[in-house]
């Protein structure tokens, strides 16, 4: 079930395509307050919101905001042209979308009949946490500021691609050729119906030469073996191969987090890679120094890792320099890169492996 409250809006804090953040009264309490105009309209100072307050009553990792459920210009809300398919299916917000499926007939008949090339080898990489999408671009981009690189975002996580703030700097800075939003999730400059049709948009629309899955902000895990959002990330494994790509995953690696089951190599990645994944992966990893490495040596030996996938070592000198220069505030879990550095070296590894797989690729 949800909590509700009735806020009135206070000042617009900020506001960017598809997003405003407001600062709403409660009482004599202001607090602050996201609101999707796709969704419930744009708002403004004086109106009456209806706010959705389970994440701050609960104290989760929503970055200290209530959400709007509805307002006052709701009342003239109409239907943009083009597109029937509906997001969010069935709720009180289901939104009406033009996906990439609808145009395909007549754009590319071939593709609309099935009859697809495929992905061609293409690099994609994989990743659990959105905190992981900006250090890989960022230092793909350094090793060749040429590579196009488009961005897919999954509906494991936050649903609007509009509340990634990572994205929004990416895309306003030329990193990205371009989003695509599957599933549930909504708000990139191609919408699509599943993952399939997602990594079609991105390489033959987009033009992507690498493609980039991770899902949007706010994962969900529960300590339990299987119980998190990251498991898609076997499947995509599978899915990548099926569609002719090179799937490539970001292992989660930290010696910095208080949890010990994310110490080294996160139990998440080895569920995925071990359990998971039917097929193969690249898995590139930098090298550490001795302790480290002999953590991470046995966790690969332990879970047959290395019999199952293709673990490729990298020396990870000079790794951090490749995200430098940019003035981007990385942090994932809360984390700067001093305070976890092995997370941010792993992002910049697999963006090295992958330029250098790219360049195999067309080099044979």
């Amino acid at each position: 079930m949800i909590e509700t409250a009735m806020g009135t809006v206070e000042n617009i804090l900020w506001s960017r395509k598809g997003i405003q953040c407001l600062e709403v009264s409660r009482g004599e309490t202001r607090e602050k307050a996201i609101n999707y105009p796709p969704l419930t309209g744009t708002a403004l100072p004086g109106q009456k919101v209806i706010l959705n307050t389970a994440a701050i009553t609960l104290g989760l990792g929503s970055g200290g905001y209530h959400f709007v459920i509805a307002n006052e210009a709701t009342n003239n809300l109409t239907l943009s042209p083009g597109g029937h398919i509906m997001k969010l299916r069935y709720t009180p917000l289901q939104l009406k979308v033009q996906v990439y499926e609808e145009f395909l007939k007549d754009k590319n008949p071939l593709l609309a009949k099935g009859k697809y090339r495929g992905l061609k080898g293409v690099p994609v990489v994989i990743g659990e946490l959105h905190s992981m999408l900006a250090p890989f671009v960022l230092a793909l981009k350094r090793l060749n500021p040429e590579r196009k690189i488009a961005y897919v975002m999954t509906d494991s996580a936050a649903l609007p691609l509009y509340l990634s703030n990572t994205v929004h700097r990416l895309k306003g800075d030329s990193l990205l050729e371009g989003t695509v939003t599957c599933g549930h999730a909504f708000g990139g400059d191609l919408e699509t119906v599943n993952i399939y049709t997602a990594l079609m948009a991105a390489k033959e629309e987009l033009g992507a030469e690498v493609i980039v899955i991770m899902p949007g902000p706010g994962v969900v895990g529960t300590s339990t073996r299987y119980g998190f959002s990251g498991v898609e990330q076997g499947e995509h494994i599978d899915r990548i191969r099926k569609m002719g790509g090179t799937p490539v995953l970001i292992p989660r690696i930290s010696f910095s987090d208080k949890r010990a089951r994310h110490i080294g190599l996160s139990h998440h990645t080895l569920t995925v890679l071990g359990e998971i994944s039917s097929g193969s992966a690249y898995l590139p990893l930098p090298v550490f120094d001795r302790k480290k490495m002999l953590c991470i040596l046995y966790q690969l030996k332990k879970n047959n890792l290395f019999r199952k996938h293709r673990v490729e070592f990298i020396k990870s000198t000079g790794k951090l320099q490749l995200l430098k220069n940019r003035g981007y505030d990385l942090r994932t879990m809360g984390r700067r890169i001093g305070e976890d550095p092995a997370f941010f070296i792993v992002a910049a590894t697999a963006a090295f492996f992958t330029e250098k797989l790219y360049t195999r690729k067309n080099a044979r």
